[in-house]
C-alpha cells in the first residue's frame, strides 16, 4: 500500500472514526432519555388508571357492607320467616334495595340478598346464589368470593363485553360477629370495566388486563394480540413485585410493562404498550447516521487526498531529483515554497547537490594536495553510496507509510548534512560535535539495519570540549559496517576514545571478518587515487597534515576484533592558525 492510500485511509479513520462515535453516543443518550420518559409517562398513566379501577371495585366492596349498616336490610336479613311483620320487613327492604344511594352506577348491574332462612331479594339483573358460591364465602369468611370467566378461554364471544363479574359475600351481625345473618351477591359489568380504562388511555396501542393469582385474566383489551414472547414477565407473581416498586413499570427489548395492585382486591391492573415514537424515532436517527456516514466519507475522502498530496507530492518530487543525484548530475535542484520539515530537508539536499556539484569539480580541477585531501573527505564522508541508499531508503519508507522511521531519518540526515555541508564549519570541531555526527549516522544505520548490529561509545566526558580533527570517525564506522560485518547478523561495533598524555587516542572495532592487517598497511602505503582504500589514505594523510610527524592511523587484530587506531594532538582550541603547510606535510613524509 502507498504511503498515499495509508494517509488517506488514515485521515478516513482520524476524522470519521470521532464523529460517528460521538454521532452514535448522542444517539443512544437521546434514546435511552426517551425510554426513560416514556417510563416515566407509563408509570404516571398505570397510577392513573389503576385509580380508577380501585374505585370502581371499592364501590362493590362498599355496598357488599351497607346491608348491615341499613335497618330494614338488616331485619330482612335477620328476621324469621315466621315473624308475624315479616312481609312488611321484605317489601321495606326492597324499596331500599331499589332506592339506595349506590343505584346501578360504575357498573353495578345486580344485586341479590339472601337471608338466614334462605328468602331472596334481588334488584337488576337476575342473580341466584348457588351452593359452590355459600361454600365458597362462608369458607372465605369476611372475604368475597369472587366469580367471573377467564377471558383468555373465550374463543368466539368478544373479550371486551364477555358477561359480569360477581362478589358474594357473608354476612354476619355485627352486635354477633358468631352469627351468620345471610349473604350479599353483587354483578358488575366486565364491558364497564374495560370503558372505564380504555376512557382513559393515553395511546391506541395501549392493552390492559386485569390478572388473578391464579393467572386467570379478568381483563384483556389486547384485541388477539399475542404477547407469548413476554409470558415470564407478565406472570401474577412478576407483576405483583412490578407493583410494588417506585418505578411501577419495566422496559422489555421494546416494550414497556406497568402495573397497579387494585386495592382490596387480589387483582393486578397491567399495561402492555409498544410506543411507536420509539419505532419512529429509530428509523430517523438511522436514517441520519446513514446521511451522516455519507457526508462524513465524501468530506474525508476529499480532505485526505488533498492532504496525502500535499505531503507525498513534494517527497516523490525529491525521489526524481534524487535519482539525477545517483547519475551524477549534481546541477539538480528543489524549488522551496514551503516552511516545515519537507522544507528542511528540501534545502539541504539543495546545500547537498550544491556541495557536491563543487566537491566533484574540484577533485578533479584543483591542484593543491591539501584542497585535494580536505575535499576528498568530505566527498568520503558524504558518501553518494551512503546517502543515496538514505535517501532511497526515506523515500520507500514513506511510501510505505513509515512516517515515524522517515521523519528520524530524514533529521538525523539533516543534521549530518548541516555539520558536514555548512560554509561555516572549518576543519576543527569539538569531540562532542564530531561525536553528535557519528550518533546521527549510527542512528541511521539503525533504523536501516534494525538489531543487526550492536554500537558502543566510549568517551569520558571531560573530552569532549577538546577540538578534532573533524569526520574521522563516521569513516571508519562505515568501513566496519561494509567491510568488517557485511556478512555478519549480530555484529559490534565499538568506538573507544581516551586520553594518553597529550595524544587523544580513537580506537574503532569490530567483531566481523578479521581485517588483513598487511592488505590495510599496503593499501595505506599506495600511492594514486585508486578507489579502493580510498577513505583510509585520506584519513591517514589529513592526520599527517593536521598533526605532523609521529600521529597516523594503524590497523591491528586484538582479543577477536579488528581496530582501526587514530592517534591526534590534545588540542583545547581551534588550532586552524597553526596548521602545517602541505609544503611541511611533504617535508614531514621525505623525512619519514
Amino acid at each position: 500500500m502507498t504511503m498515499r492510500k495509508k494517509l488517506m485511509l488514515f485521515f478516513i479513520c482520524l476524522v470519521m472514526i470521532p464523529i460517528l462515535t460521538i454521532y452514535s453516543v448522542a444517539i443512544n443518550i437521546f434514546y435511552e432519555s426517551t425510554k426513560k420518559d416514556l417510563q416515566a409517562l407509563f408509570s404516571n398513566h398505570i397510577h392513573g388508571i389503576g385509580k380508577s379501577a380501585d374505585q370502581f371495585f371499592t364501590d362493590a366492596m362498599d355496598l357488599t357492607t351497607y346491608p348491615l349498616m341499613e335497618t330494614n336490610l338488616k331485619a330482612f336479613l335477620s328476621k324469621p320467616k315466621d315473624d308475624e311483620n315479616y312481609f312488611t320487613l321484605t317489601s321495606n327492604a326492597n324499596s331500599i334495595l331499589l332506592s339506595m344511594p349506590y343505584g346501578f352506577s360504575n357498573g353495578i348491574r345486580g344485586i341479590s340478598l339472601l337471608s338466614r332462612d334462605q328468602a331472596s331479594i334481588n334488584v337488576g339483573i337476575t342473580l341466584k346464589i348457588s351452593k359452590e358460591e355459600l361454600e365458597a364465602a362462608r369458607t372465605g369468611e369476611s372475604r368475597p368470593y369472587w366469580d367471573y370467566r377467564d377471558v383468555s378461554s373465550l374463543k368466539d364471544s368478544p373479550k371486551e363485553s364477555y358477561s359480569h363479574i360477581t362478589l358474594t359475600r357473608l354476612l354476619r351481625n355485627p352486635s354477633n360477629l358468631s352469627e351468620e345473618i345471610g349473604f350479599i351477591k353483587i354483578a358488575m359489568s366486565r364491558k364497564q370495566l374495560i370503558d372505564t380504562l380504555m376512557s382513559d388511555r393515553i395511546n391506541h396501542d395501549v392493552s390492559y388486563f386485569i390478572i388473578d393469582e391464579n393467572n386467570k385474566l379478568l381483563v384483556d383489551t389486547s384485541s388477539g394480540q399475542s404477547y407469548a414472547n413476554l409470558k415470564e414477565v407478565i406472570s401474577y407473581q412478576h407483576l405483583l413485585k412490578l407493583a410494588s416498586s417506585s418505578a411501577n413499570t419495566q422496559i422489555n427489548g421494546q416494550y414497556f410493562i406497568s402495573a397497579h395492585k387494585i386495592e382490596r382486591t387480589p387483582f393486578v391492573l397491567y399495561s402492555i404498550v409498544k410506543p411507536n415514537i420509539l419505532t419512529i424515532i429509530k428509523e430517523t436517527l438511522l436514517k441520519g447516521l446513514s446521511l451522516t456516514v455519507v457526508l462524513v466519507l465524501l468530506f474525508t475522502l476529499l480532505l485526505s487526498f488533498t492532504f496525502s498530496q500535499i505531503i507525498t507530492a513534494p517527497l516523490v518530487k525529491l525521489g526524481k531529483r534524487m535519482k539525477s543525484i545517483s547519475n551524477e548530475d549534481f546541477s539538480v535542484r528543489i524549488d522551496v515554497k514551503r516552511n516545515d520539515e519537507i522544507a528542511v530537508l528540501a534545502n539541504n539536499f539543495n546545500r547537498m547537490a550544491q556541495r557536491l556539484d563543487f566537491l566533484y569539480k574540484e577533485v578533479y580541477m584543483g591542484n593543491l594536495k591539501l584542497q585535494q585531501a580536505q575535499l576528498s573527505a568530505l566527498q568520503t564522508q558524504i558518501n553518494p553510496h551512503f546517502l543515496y541508499n538514505t535517501l532511497d531508503t526515506i523515500y520507500w519508507m514513506s511510501e510505505m507509510g513509515d512516517t515515524k522511521n522517515v521523519s528520524s531519518m530524514v533529521s538525523n540526515m539533516s543534521k549530518m548534512m548541516r555539520m558536514t555541508l555548512s560554509p561555516n564549519n572549518g576543519d576543527m570541531v569539538t569531540l562532542a560535535e564530531e561525536l553528535e555526527h557519528l550518533s546521527c549516522y549510527i542512528h541511521i544505520q539503525r533504523i536501516r539495519y534494525g538489531d543487526q548490529f550492536v554500537f558502543e561509545i566510549d568517551c569520558p566526558e571531560h573530552l569532549k570540549s577538546y577540538y578534532v580533527l573533524r569526520l574521522l570517525l563516521q569513516p571508519l564506522v562505515e568501513n566496519a559496517l561494509l567491510h568488517g560485518l557485511k556478512n555478519s547478523t549480530h555484529g559490534i561495533v565499538k568506538v573507544r576514545i581516551y586520553q594518553n598524555d597529550n595524544t587523544l587516542v580513537y580506537e574503532v572495532m569490530n567483531n566481523g571478518t578479521p581485517v588483513d592487517v598487511a592488505e590495510i598497511n599496503r593499501l595505506l602505503e599506495e600511492e594514486g587515487s585508486g578507489m579502493r582504500g580510498f577513505a583510509l589514505r585520506n584519513i591517514k594523510e589529513r592526520i599527517a597534515l593536521k598533526n605532523g610527524r609521529g600521529f597516523h592511523l594503524d590497523c591491528f587484530l586484538r582479543n577477536g576484533f579488528s581496530v582501526f587506531q587514530i592517534t591526534q594532538k590534545l588540542r583545547d582550541e581551534d588550532a586552524d592558525a597553526h596548521e602545517i603547510t602541505l609544503s611541511d606535510y611533504n617535508n614531514e613524509k621525505q623525512r619519514g
